[in-house]
């Protein structure tokens, strides 16, 4: 089966390199500088498609080799190491985690001492905090994960503010702490784990978890489309977010799962374990590293680093499913206003979820001299003196595409992006009304 199949569309001709049609224009529109695609059917890869360039402007085309930070997908990986050496014995799912940890353990608040598990980590019941990390520009020093876990780099420490096992809360800081354990039970680093144990086994070739962009990988952009400096930021919380990959490597963790989810002879995990991954224990839709399709029909997950977003997923019942990786601050919206919902169609797929919706009034109000208004299908920007200026809702955040200005909402701080750089303008919510 080929894409050019599947998405009759799209138009495609050998060697299915460069983009016709609905899928240029909208790749134009919305400063894309490329996105790769695998598709799986039959048990296998059965096609992949590249385009776009490595570089905004470089003129070095992407290949279906190219790898592109797969940043949250990370957890996924991170899960299965786990349950490969809980199978060996060497890790207790259901243990108290401060009874493995050594190097860092998991803080007292005040006179309570939460007593959290592996499976609730891995799951995001575990009550911790911090949900994503912001990675480091090319020339900052990384901190070691017991600063990171104690909020001495770029993030906030964490900390179990909730009753573990009780409700899901997303948390890559869960996952942070989940690597500090593999090294303090091991005594080996998280990417030489990962690596063995579960990269080299799938045949996973083109991943790697080494920080630092290399010469052939793609570069993030944001908005704009605005490169990264460096080409991406590095991101030392490995099991949360330090993943490069490729489209194919990444379909063939999704095969590797369900061939443990079936049982088969050869399979990486015991099949009660693989069931594990695919089994919420919250009614929420997430169970050991994956996100869940509504009653399990598919087991994926989305990633988004600075500048890189992905999606993968595979369909239990039909075995097929799709890998998308993205370079560029709008890859979620070519991927679920475009992508998904034709590969639904085609594939008789559940519709692809649309967006998530957000929530306008919790952010309406004045920040310094500037007023965010209700507009449109988005959001408004008033400042003194200045033609008003209409947001659009992004992944990360609200985007005016006139200006290259990015605005993101800190807690009760407006948060401004010039040109894909923060700049120091940092301004807190007034009580005052409008």
């Amino acid at each position: 089966m080929l894409i050019s199949d599947v998405l009759v569309e799209f138009d495609l001709e050998q060697p299915r390199t460069e983009p016709l049609g609905d899928l240029a224009a909208l790749m134009h529109a919305t400063h894309l500088p490329a996105l790769s695609v695998a598709l799986i059917a039959d048990g296998r890869i059965a096609d992949t498609l590249a385009i776009g360039e490595v570089l905004y402007g470089s003129g070095e085309a992407v290949s279906p080799q190219t790898p592109f930070q797969a940043a949250s997908i990370s957890k996924s990986i991170a899960a299965f190491c786990v349950l490969r050496l809980a199978a060996d014995g060497v890790l207790d799912l259901d243990a108290d985690v401060n009874g493995m940890l050594r190097t860092w353990r998991v803080p007292a608040n005040g006179g309570w001492a939460p007593v959290i598990t592996l499976r609730q980590l891995l799951s995001h019941t575990a009550g911790t905090t911090t949900h994503g990390f912001l990675g480091y520009p090319v020339g900052r020093t990384l901190p070691s994960l017991p600063d990171i876990l104690d909020g001495r780099g770029n993030s906030d420490p964490v900390r179990v503010t909730a009753l573990p096992g009780t409700a899901y809360r997303y948390s890559g800081g869960g996952y942070t702490v989940v690597q500090q354990l593999l090294h303090d039970v091991t005594g080996r680093g998280y990417a030489e784990l990962a690596q063995e144990l579960v990269l080299d086994p799938i045949g996973m070739t083109g991943s790697r978890f080494d920080q630092g962009h290399r010469p052939g990988f793609a570069s993030g952009h944001h908005g704009g489309p605005s490169p990264i400096p460096g080409g991406a930021h590095r991101y030392p919380e490995l099991a949360a977010a330090g993943l490069w990959s490729t489209p194919t490597d990444l379909g063939r963790f999704l095969l590797a799962v369900q061939a443990s989810a079936r049982g088969d002879a050869d399979a990486l995990l015991p099949k009660e374990l693989a069931e594990a991954m695919l089994t919420s224990p919250t009614d929420a839709a997430y169970g050991l590293g994956l996100t869940l399709g509504p009653d399990a029909s598919w087991f994926g997950h989305n990633g988004g680093n600075e500048g890189f977003l992905s999606t993968a997923r595979l369909y239990q019942n039909s075995g097929t499913g799709v890998v998308i990786m993205t370079n560029g601050a709008f890859g979620m919206l070519v991927i679920n206003q475009f992508l998904l919902p034709k590969l639904a169609a085609a594939m008789d797929w559940p519709d692809a979820p649309p967006p998530p919706e957000r929530s306008q009034p919790a952010i309406a109000g004045r920040y310094g001299q500037f007023h965010i208004e209700e507009g449109d299908g988005g959001l408004v920007l008033v400042t003194p003196g200045q033609p008003t200026v209409e947001l659009k809702a992004t992944d990360r955040g609200w985007r005016s595409t006139s200006l290259n200005l990015d605005i993101r909402f800190g807690g009760d701080e407006l948060i401004i992006a010039q040109d894909g750089i923060e700049t120091d303008l940092r301004l807190p919510r007034s009580s005052e009304a409008m």
